[in-house]
């Protein structure tokens, strides 16, 4: 079996893992001479960040703001890998796991890479379930990325 990588999908909440997860999948893409493309995806219903949750309701000049707010971050993490290859960037609406999975097919990617953290709070991005449910979805393969910091210090449980 000859497997390829053409297209790595990077998701990307701009959180410390998921910028270790881009740098990872930049060294992977430039290695193999694939494709790099960063997802950001503004989901839906949007809520307020912190240890309390509100939604708020989404007006076109909320939506415009976080919009061009993720389109400057995705410009500053594909600047930060631009020395190893080129990113396509693209910022994404809706539920984050249908989003990701239907921008996994639009761009072809063999591969996607996921930044994972520890249940910090009431809401994080990327835990074991949402990873398999995108997986079984897509059936493509999936790397996980954890950031040094958000790892266990030896000795200690993981609460993942």
């Amino acid at each position: 079996m000859n497997t390829t990588l053409e297209h790595i999908l990077v998701a990307t909440d701009f959180s410390h893992s998921s910028s270790t997860a881009v740098g990872y999948a930049a060294a992977l893409a430039h290695s193999l001479g694939a494709r790099l493309h960063l997802v950001h995806v503004l989901e839906d219903p949007f809520t307020t960040a912190g240890h309390y949750e509100w939604h708020l309701p989404d007006t076109p000049a909320r939506r415009e703001e976080r919009y061009e707010r993720a389109l400057a971050r995705l410009s500053q993490d594909a600047a930060a890998v631009s020395g190893v290859v080129a990113a396509s960037i693209e910022v994404r609406s809706g539920w984050v796991t249908h989003a990701l999975a239907q921008a996994a097919i639009d761009y072809g990617a063999d591969l996607i890479v996921l930044g994972t953290r520890g249940h910090a709070g009431l809401r994080h991005l990327f835990d074991g379930d949402r990873a398999q449910r995108l997986q079984r979805t897509t059936g493509r393969p999936i790397l996980t990325v954890r950031d040094v910091a958000d790892a266990p210090v030896s000795g200690q449980a993981s609460a993942a």
